[in-house]
């Protein structure tokens, strides 16, 4: 497998052939990563192009901001946003609307558009890249997945390149923050988040980072560019970290991998399988190794070893140093653009592999679980001791591969005879 490691810095190196005008960009939403903009193109306007940041979109224009905005228009009024002809528009505004309608209009007036709005390329990304391909601009989203990592752009253009079978990866840096700490200072959940809290990588609402809901929508960002695939994140399955346990990452270890915040994706003929949650990753794949905030991704090739990208996935700064490469190159009109025809088709759950299983009861034999799988087929590779806790007897098991149905009717089994309750994962090799 090659890997590519990215320590993300902005590379401000001077392009004198390209320096002869500024780069007006209107910038629609000044938050923490808008801010970070502005003052990024602030920052290297002599080294680089020359961005200006011509205009904002914001809520309040009273609002004092930690930064400079004295020859930024600003306003309120989306319907003027993209007044004064800008030669780029940056969205990073987040969520759906006004997101959606003002990036269709900035292509419709064959404007280049750069976003960073992963959830808004889920959604709608039919729509907005017929329109870019209608318009003959380019709609690049670069920080839209591994934000510190560039490889989106490299991709889009070399179709030969991203053939690919399949990705797995680390994509939600918040989810994977929680389960290192837990699993390195044996934190408790509720704990590891308020650190992810109060250090910045969660947000005060953090639901979409743990319940998985970000990584499907970056998930369905990368099954787009890989495998032409146009996928809603409802369509694919996802679960949340809230569930696991310091004991579950412990016993993780104990069998020879880690616990991980996965995406995965493969793909033949007109079937998709996809999954975003957490998984158990044996010890000899990369992600297993992917710790804190960092976050990666591999690629399945059916000509290579597999490709592995890996680096910082998110932040304000690592976010504008890329949207502002990304601006550079919308900037240059003869910006060659491979569009891709999308296709549809059955998306389905992982439905084979081995399994990591938690079992829980007010009391448990030794080997009364064990063997009572072991009668239904399902052969087990690795059976921890029971653990006695205040709430209950708890086992944990890893299984060889078998089918997911089998092993659900099995616990089905199990709970009914024992009246036991079950948690598990899937495993990547």
């Amino acid at each position: 497998m090659t890997t590519v490691l990215n320590d993300v810095g902005f590379k401000a190196a001077p392009d004198r052939a390209h320096r002869q005008r500024d780069i007006r960009v209107a910038l629609l939403g000044l938050g923490r990563v808008g801010g970070a903009i502005a003052a990024l193109a602030q920052t290297h306007a002599d080294h680089v192009h020359g961005f200006s940041i011509a205009s904002a979109l914001v809520r309040d224009v009273d609002r004092r901001r930690a930064i400079d905005t004295s020859g930024i228009s600003l306003t309120a009024d989306p319907s003027g946003a993209l007044a004064g002809s800008p030669d780029v528009v940056v969205e990073v505004l987040g969520g759906l609307e006004p997101a959606r309608s003002l990036v269709l209009e900035a292509l419709a007036a064959k404007v280049p558009v750069v976003t960073a709005n992963k959830s808004l390329l889920a959604a709608h990304g039919d729509e907005l890249f017929a329109a870019a391909e209608s318009a003959g601009v380019p709609l690049f989203y670069e920080a839209s997945v591994l934000a510190g990592v560039p490889f989106l752009g490299t991709f889009s253009r070399r179709p030969l390149a991203r053939r690919v079978t399949g990705v797995q990866g680390i994509v939600n840096g918040t989810s994977n923050f929680i389960l290192s700490r837990m699993f390195r200072d044996r934190v408790g959940f509720s704990t590891a988040l308020a650190e992810a809290q109060r250090a910045g990588y969660a947000e005060p609402d953090p639901e979409k980072d743990i319940d998985g809901e970000d990584a499907a929508e970056k998930l369905c960002v990368l099954a787009r560019l890989f495998g032409d695939w146009s996928v809603l994140p409802s369509a694919i399955e996802r679960r949340g970290i809230r569930d696991l346990t310091v004991e579950d990452l412990h016993h993780a270890a104990a069998f020879g991998g880690a616990i991980r915040p996965i995406v995965s994706a493969s793909w033949s003929g007109a079937a998709l399988t996809a999954y975003a949650g957490p998984a158990f990753v044996f010890s000899d794949n990369p992600l297993s190794r992917v710790d804190g905030v960092q976050n990666a991704v591999a690629l399945a090739t059916p000509s290579t070893e597999g490709l592995f990208f890996s680096g910082p996935g998110a932040g304000p700064a690592v976010t504008a140093a890329t949207v502002l490469d990304d601006v550079l190159e919308a900037s240059r009109r003869d910006t060659a653009r491979t569009w891709q025809q999308t296709r549809q088709g059955i998306v389905v759950a992982p439905s084979e592999g081995a399994w990591f299983v938690r079992i829980s009861s007010p009391a448990l034999g030794e080997q009364e679980t064990p063997s009572l799988l072991s009668s239904l087929g399902i052969r087990l590779r690795r059976v921890s001791d029971v653990l006695a806790r205040a709430d209950g007897h708890h086992q944990w098991l890893l299984t060889h591969p078998c089918a997911r149905a089998h092993l659900a009717a099995a616990l089905d089994v199990l709970e009914a005879r024992t009246g036991c309750g079950t948690w598990w994962v899937g495993c990547i090799e």
